[in-house]
């Protein structure tokens, strides 16, 4: 009888114990895994593997190589959720030996939404003859995805309520301007106005060039050159060729000594050059002047004709008077289209 009622006792005992729940799990304990290939080893551990919003979790990777390997320093920032970051990153070694070394990267990473992740697969990559390796002597350890779960700080069955969105700090009014800075702006716009109004003047005038300033003797000696080369003597128009050098040297004369000749006949021409006072010309050169305005003359007035060698004979008597009576000082100002010219006054000449 009692042996049957013990049967019955155990019986039942052993059926509450078979139907019991495990103990709850607080989410506190360390989750971790191991990888290898070859002579290197990697313990990857997260703690813990339940977080709230504002805490934060540690991955710790110790990696175990032989002495003569470089560990590379582990990269994780691509594997981890969006959002998330690492706050704190440490690498130090464990140990040393003849035979092995070991070392330690630890991360603290700060989550973000509440909810499941993982912390996806990451390489570690070490070099077992450390500088000199190459790619046959590298190895990759690839690790496995760890998941993370994320608890909300706020209280079960309050989670659907969002926060009241902050505003920002309130910046004080602006402070007036002071009397100063009106009058400022005021000067400013004044001044702008006074530039505007006179740029617009300026455009609206019509733009005058200025002037150009040659020697008289440059002008003359330029105008036989291009007299030269119209060729008017080869091609026998001696009318038109001694019309012009007796222009270029009445206006010589004008521009060097500042005797009218342009606007004399030659008589009053040559009475004005012997009665000048400060017309520095020997008698030599106003025989030469008067024998060449007669001839001119003749050529102009009574059909004389002459022949090259005459013209060419004038054309070298001009160009040696004008040598020989060049002044630095006998400047004309010429209108840059050439159309007007004014001579510049030149003191009298000992």
């Amino acid at each position: 009888m009692y042996s049957v009622i013990l049967a019955c006792c155990l019986a039942i005992a052993a059926c509450t114990r078979r139907g019991a729940a495990p103990p709850a799990d607080s989410g506190s304990e360390p989750v971790s895994h191991r990888v290898e290939q070859g002579p290197v080893q990697a313990k990857v551990t997260l703690e813990p593997r339940q977080v709230r919003t504002s805490g934060s979790v540690q991955l710790t990777i110790d990696v175990t190589a032989p002495a003569e390997a470089s560990i590379a320093p582990v990269k994780i920032d691509e594997s981890l959720p969006q959002d998330w970051r690492v706050t704190d990153s440490r690498h130090n070694t464990l140990s040393a030996t003849a035979t092995q070394r070991k070392e330690r990267f630890t991360f603290t990473i700060e989550p973000y939404l509440p909810g499941r992740a993982e912390i996806a697969s990451f390489e570690i990559v070490c070099d077992l003859k450390g500088q000199a390796s190459t790619s046959d002597d590298r190895v990759v350890l690839h690790s496995i995805a760890v998941p993370v779960e994320v608890v909300s700080e706020w209280p079960p069955g309050e989670q659907s309520r969002q926060p009241a969105a902050l505003r920002g700090v309130v910046e004080p009014p602006p402070a007036p301007w002071p009397w100063w800075a009106w009058a400022g702006i005021g000067g400013g716009a004044l001044l702008a106005a006074a530039i505007a109004a006179f740029l617009i003047a300026r455009a609206r005038r019509p733009y005058l060039p200025e002037p150009v300033r040659r020697k008289a003797h440059d002008i003359a000696l330029a105008e036989l050159g291009r007299l030269i080369a119209d060729g008017l003597a080869e091609r026998g128009q001696y009318k038109i060729f001694y019309q012009r050098i007796s222009g270029i040297l009445r206006r010589y004369i004008e521009d060097r000594f500042g005797v009218r000749a342009p606007e004399q006949t030659t008589e009053e021409f040559l009475e004005a050059a012997r009665t000048a006072p400060f017309m520095p010309i020997d008698r030599t050169d106003l025989a030469l002047l008067e024998e060449f305005l007669n001839h001119c003359d003749m050529v102009k007035f009574a059909e004389h004709v002459p022949d090259p060698t005459q013209m060419n004979a004038t054309l070298e008597t001009v160009r040696a008077f004008v040598n020989r009576t060049q002044s630095e000082d006998a400047i004309v100002e010429l209108a840059p289209d050439g159309s007007t010219r004014r001579v510049m006054p030149v003191e009298a000449e000992a």
